[in-house]
């Protein structure tokens, strides 16, 4: 049995990536693989009790040299106290490949290092968590985007990249809906999300637009006054964070989003599967797999004035909102079941090396 730890430098909450790693906790145990995951700051209700979820206090130190010499004593009395694993992803920060390989060192063992960044690993050096020289200490690298992987290969060598995007959890296939002017968003309410440029959007266009919010965080309650700022009570509703979201936009025609970020904007790709057209920003991941015109539209980042024109093109019929059933064969290939095969044949090639 290969045993492969997933070491993260933060606490698990709501969201893409807590639902991939819940993913990874599902499946591949019945290939034959036993996942450890081990968060360095508190943070595993998402597991719902999963059995070899683990969590340490990060001790409240914001600088960044120190968080990390904990991780290494932390992650390093892990092994000492369960076991050596045969592999250790290194996710979320770039820097955690040197974390992981640190240990290693230090032990003096030979487990398998791999990275597997969640976001742009640009986002992540400029914010002073590691980049492509830090991730290079890694045996191989997962990439969730086509950027990503670009950038790795720029530096290192093919055979050790592989491109795997995200595990899309095929939606029920809606063929048809009565809520032609129904939009909906899904995913977490924070700055980076730029919620507050669609309810803009909305203000602008010359055309009644309903938009549904599925989702929570901090931005909640500043979304709120600007949603009654702009007078828009009637046409947003907030329903909070929902275990599965995708029942609450069945009357949806169009998923929106407007992110400065992301990594691969899952919840685009599993609007697809539902017959969704979705409207975003032009985000990493997202642009691997959105063909405009298919199954969706983009927009430039921060720019409410080309969303609301957008929305009154599709209102107006001047565009047309995507055919449902090219959105959901889109996807098809993304399929989760498709990407745990790719991530145990891949498991398997990083042992063999």
């Amino acid at each position: 049995m290969i045993i492969i730890d997933i070491l993260s430098p933060v606490g698990g909450k709501k969201g893409g990536i807590e639902n991939v790693i819940k993913q990874w906790t599902e499946n591949l145990p019945l290939m034959g693989f036993e996942v450890r995951v081990i968060h360095m700051s508190p943070g595993i209700k998402y597991l719902n009790g999963y059995d070899k979820a683990y969590a340490f206090n990060d001790g409240g130190n914001n600088d960044i040299d120190q968080k990390l010499k904990l991780f290494v004593r932390n992650y390093a009395g892990f092994i000492l106290k369960y076991g050596m694993p045969d592999i250790c992803i290194a996710i979320n920060w770039p820097v955690m490949s040197v974390v992981a390989d640190t240990v290693r060192k230090i032990l003096k063992v030979n487990f398998k290092v791999i990275s597997w960044v969640h976001n742009s690993i640009i986002e992540y050096k400029h914010a002073g968590l590691g980049g492509v020289d830090e991730m290079l200490c890694a045996d191989a690298h997962l990439c969730i985007s086509r950027n990503n992987e670009k950038n790795l290969l720029n530096r290192t060598k093919k055979e050790s990249v592989y491109y795997v995007g995200n595990p899309v959890r095929m939606q029920k296939f809606i063929e048809r809906t009565n809520g032609e002017k129904q939009l909906c968003y899904v995913g977490r309410l924070q700055e980076i999300k730029r919620v507050d440029i669609i309810l803009e959007a909305l203000y602008r266009a010359h055309n009644k637009w309903n938009l549904r919010v599925v989702g929570d965080g901090e931005s909640l309650q500043e979304l709120i006054k600007i949603t009654e700022y702009l007078e828009l009570q009637e046409q947003v509703e907030y329903i909070g964070w929902k275990e599965n979201p995708w029942e609450y936009c069945k009357d949806a025609c169009a998923l929106v989003a407007a992110s400065e970020y992301e990594g691969y904007m899952l919840t685009g790709a599993e609007a697809m599967s539902m017959g969704l057209t979705v409207i975003s920003t032009p985000v990493e991941g997202l642009i691997d797999y959105l063909i405009p015109g298919r199954n969706g539209y983009l927009f430039e980042k921060n720019n409410a004035k080309e969303l609301a024109a957008i929305l009154d093109y599709l209102y107006e019929g001047k565009l047309p909102l995507c055919d449902r059933r090219e959105c959901k064969k889109s996807v098809e290939e993304l399929k989760d079941t498709y990407y745990f095969e790719k991530i145990k044949k891949i498991m398997e090639e990083v042992m063999d090396t």
